[in-house]
């Protein structure tokens, strides 16, 4: 009995030192995680109704490419080297996975007041969604997200840019 005690003493201690290693490279991290926030909470709309409404609004590529032309300001969420290979002109790296490498440069860049679009490589990809909620929290509220992705637009022979902006 007394072996099991201790054992069990022993698995508490080591998850205990865990969580507060974890929690401890979070806090220095520069990608840090707020575990207290969910992004769960960020309105999302699929239907253009709720257009110039708070939260997220999905939009098509049709849309898209109104939103690219009146000069919107536009997010690509993907790696470095997929936006340097090609990206929607005018768009701005802000890696999702990288966010932190990227935050101090794009942020001063976007209008809280004004409507964002964030895209990422296609369709199934969730990283400009994802991306497009922490930019809800940190107080940009009229996010488009373009599902189609890099994919779609230029699968339909849209204008393509390479390399930084």
């Amino acid at each position: 009995m007394k072996i099991l005690r201790n054992a069990i003493l022993q698995a508490i201690a080591i998850v205990a030192v865990s969580v507060a290693v974890g929690f401890a490279f979070n806090s220095f991290s520069r990608n840090k995680i707020n575990p207290f926030e969910s992004p769960a909470n960020v309105p999302v709309a699929a239907d253009s109704a709720q257009a110039g409404a708070d939260g997220i609004r999905i939009v098509e590529l049709a849309e898209a490419r109104l939103v690219v032309e009146s000069g919107v300001s536009v997010i690509d969420a993907r790696r470095k080297d997929a936006y340097d290979e090609g990206h929607i002109p005018g768009a701005i790296l802000f890696d999702y996975y990288d966010m932190g490498t990227y935050r101090d440069r794009v942020l001063p860049l976007l209008s809280n007041e004004g409507e964002i679009m964030v895209y990422c490589s296609e369709a199934t990809c969730d990283d400009s969604e994802l991306l497009a909620k922490e930019l809800y929290l940190l107080g940009f509220t009229k996010l488009l997200v373009f599902k189609g992705g890099f994919a779609e637009w230029s699968g339909a022979g849209l204008p393509v840019e390479r390399g930084e902006l």
